[in-house]
């Protein structure tokens, strides 16, 4: 397509070609050289006219303000043939028909000028059929024809030479227009011949709206992601074309290419490297040019696109290049011009039909909305909306991860990190769960330490002591030392009574608990944490009732769920008596709490039952007076759903046992369930309250070692 200063350029030369050849005809064919007579008028005054007219001034379309131009002065040549006198009447005849004509013309165009809405659109129908009346008959090929036709006829008529070359020069200026064909056709070539040799990569064999398109190549050499290639359409302009991957074959190797517009920068090579139609050709740019298109910035981490049955949640991706994908990683696709992010939870492997038994075969991935990075906030906001199919969809990495002491992990391979409210991961519950030896405990302890640092006092029951060496800088030991001597004190004995229900040392136990713990939650109290072995007491309790004096009486220990129990309800009624609050104060962390509150079929005893049932009512009363739990357990199945469903924050690790992944896909999924048994180890899925994104999120979780490098100076500076 020609631009417009080429067209111009075109018609000029073309006018002026024109005029030359028809000055030609009129020096040594028609008046022998230019003689002010009769004989002049057809070239001065008609010819002329017509090809200044339809060549240079209305060459597409006539106003009425030109159409009494073009009247007028075909009125005027008029007027100078009947000037010369014809003989014949029928001649006058003509000349008069045609002057009023071009009169009516004239005054019509002028009505039309005076009389239309200046603004806006016309909707009288009489001045709308006038004003097209007078555009027709007032073209330049329309008046003027009439007049060099009427001329040649009244007075070349007698010479068959000069009227065949009077007709033949109108049939050729306005019915074949050679010279504008033979002008186009040079420019064409000498704009053809200072281009770049174009290397033509094959034929368009298919349009996948929106964005994509297939190329059939015409030979076997491998274009690598990210190629540039113009794209010639019969029916649009030229489109910028983006290599990405080989799809298979059918009559010859089909690549697809992302189609894209064409940034302004790139407009005139493309031009010049479009050939044919529905063809791509090789697009040669240089580093300038280059950074044009933005998709090239992020061509190595391109690995798929948006597939179909994508929807609101989740978005299906037709992998293009698989290096760096695995489970957890987070991929971004635009969405109204944001970077929306996306983390993959799946992928399966899918196959489809090229051309008779040729075959696609490629991987499926599945990858679930986590929402816009917001810096300032450090969080992800929610999107809404999905983005459109074939969108590019570009792998999320990050040359280095810096740890940030506010996150408890980050998304594999970048640098987003995702931070928790550790009061509310207090006061509604928090939960970790997973196999033995995949990070639990590291990842509990590290949430005492943040719930230290935020003054929230915290009572540890640990079968593991393993609290008590990973925690002992923030223990007070003489303190600890004191509690644990009054505790084991008062569980010593067995003081047999009447009544089996007095007897035993589990009420001197029971008061001692009691007593600790209202000491250590008064506000007073500087310790912060108190961690307790419940299966290192010795508490008694008489089974059966002494009768007479020397009646021997029969005795058990309580079960490490029994003592837990009383910890949890003295908590609970030292939480009642400070009152309410809308801020965590307390959290019991139940560490292997299979063992401490197990579920019904679990217990070995019916003591176990009530000792949970009460371990269960304190969680369940505490939240509004600031008592919570961490709830830490490698057997989902076995602990009590009392307490776990009251856990509104998750950490979900590797799984194997379907009774856990069933439980814990109601909170975080069915998609994200199905994954846990490959989660590597320090890898969770955070769901809940606490956590900074509100959607579940498959994180990398603190080292433990970088964590108390970053954590604890910034703690001691805060203190």
């Amino acid at each position: 397509m020609e631009t417009t200063s080429a067209s111009k350029r075109t018609r000029t030369i073309s006018a002026i070609a024109y005029l030359t050849t028809l000055a030609l005809i009129q020096f040594f064919v028609i008046g022998d050289g230019f003689p002010i007579n009769e004989k002049l008028l057809w070239f001065a005054n008609g010819a002329a006219s017509l090809i200044l007219g339809s060549r240079l001034l209305n060459p597409h379309f006539v106003p009425p303000a030109d159409a009494a131009t073009n009247s007028f002065v075909a009125g005027g040549t008029l007027v100078a043939a009947l000037a010369a006198n014809p003989d014949i009447f029928s001649d006058l005849i003509l000349i008069w028909s045609m002057l009023a004509l071009s009169a009516l013309c004239f005054f019509a165009s002028i009505s039309v000028i005076i009389l239309r809405e200046p603004r806006g659109i016309e909707n009288r129908k009489w001045i709308q059929a006038l004003e097209k009346g007078v555009k027709a008959f007032g073209a330049p090929k329309t008046v003027f024809t009439f007049v060099i036709l009427i001329l040649a006829w009244v007075f070349h008529r007698d010479s068959a030479t000069e009227l065949i070359s009077i007709l033949a020069s109108w049939t050729l200026i306005v019915a074949l227009n050679p010279i504008e064909a033979v002008v186009s056709f040079a420019s064409w070539t000498i704009d053809r011949s200072d281009r770049r040799d174009t290397t033509i990569i094959g034929a368009v064999a298919a349009h996948q709206s929106p964005g994509l398109v297939l190329i059939r190549q015409n030979d076997e050499v491998r274009y690598k992601a990210g190629t540039l290639m113009a794209l010639s359409d019969d029916q649009g302009p030229t489109t910028l074309g983006v290599a990405l991957n080989y799809v298979g074959r059918d009559d010859g190797i089909l690549l697809r290419a992302l189609s894209l517009p064409i940034p302004p920068a790139l407009k005139s090579r493309a031009d010049e490297a479009a050939v044919g139609s529905a063809a791509a050709s090789l697009l040669l740019v240089d580093e300038d040019e280059e950074r044009e298109v933005k998709v090239l910035e992020r061509i190595s981490s391109l690995c798929g696109i948006v597939d179909s049955d994508s929807d609101l949640e989740f978005i299906e991706i037709e992998v293009i290049n698989d290096q760096g994908l695995a489970e957890g990683r987070l991929v971004d696709v635009k969405l109204r011009g944001e970077d929306v992010i996306y983390q993959i939870i799946s992928g399966v492997t899918r196959e489809d039909a090229v051309q008779q038994k040729n075959k696609y075969g490629y991987v499926r991935a599945k990858a679930r909305k986590i929402g816009t990075w917001d810096d300032a906030a450090r969080k992800f906001q929610p999107t809404e909306w999905l983005p459109r199919i074939n969108a590019p969809v570009f792998l999320k990495t990050t040359d280095e991860f810096i740890h940030n002491v506010d996150a408890i992990g980050h998304f594999p391979g970048t640098d987003y990190q995702v931070s928790m409210d550790v009061s509310d991961a207090v006061t509604h519950n928090t939960a970790i769960l997973g196999i033995l030896g995949i990070g639990k405990s590291y990842l509990s302890i590290e949430l005492v330490e943040r719930m230290i640092s935020q003054g929230i006092k915290v009572i540890c029951l640990d079968l593991t002591d393993q609290y008590a060496t990973e925690l002992n800088d923030f223990v007070d030991q003489d303190y600890q030392n004191a509690v644990n001597q009054a505790l084991s004190s008062a569980a010593q004995g067995r003081p047999a009574v009447i009544g089996k229900d007095e007897g035993g040392s589990v009420g001197t136990f029971n008061a001692a608990v009691i007593k600790a713990v209202s000491e250590f939650l008064n506000p007073e109290t500087r310790q912060t944490i108190l961690i307790f072995n419940p299966a290192e007491f010795r508490v008694s309790q008489q089974t059966t009732n002494k009768f007479k004096e020397n009646d021997p009486a029969g005795f058990r220990d309580l079960t490490p769920c029994e003592i837990t129990a009383l910890f949890s309800s003295a908590a609970l009624k030292a939480s009642q008596e400070l009152g309410m609050t809308d801020t965590a104060r307390t959290c019991l962390v139940y560490e292997e709490a299979h063992s401490l509150v197990p579920e019904w079929n679990s217990v070995a005893n019916d003591g176990d039952k009530n000792a949970t049932a009460a371990s269960a009512r304190a969680i369940l009363q505490g939240r509004k007076f600031g008592l919570g739990c961490l709830l830490v357990t490698q057997r989902t199945a076995n602990v009590t759903k009392t307490i776990l469903n009251q856990c509104n924050t998750i950490f979900a690790m590797r799984t194997f046992d379907d009774t856990g992944k069933d439980f814990l896909g109601n909170y975080i999924g069915s998609e994200y369930a199905r994954i846990l048994p490959t989660l590597k180890e320090r890898h969770a899925v955070f769901f809940g309250k606490a956590s900074s994104c509100d959607d579940p999120v498959l994180i990398r979780l603190n080292d433990r070692d970088k964590f108390i490098e970053a954590f604890r100076p910034k703690r001691e500076q805060d203190d």
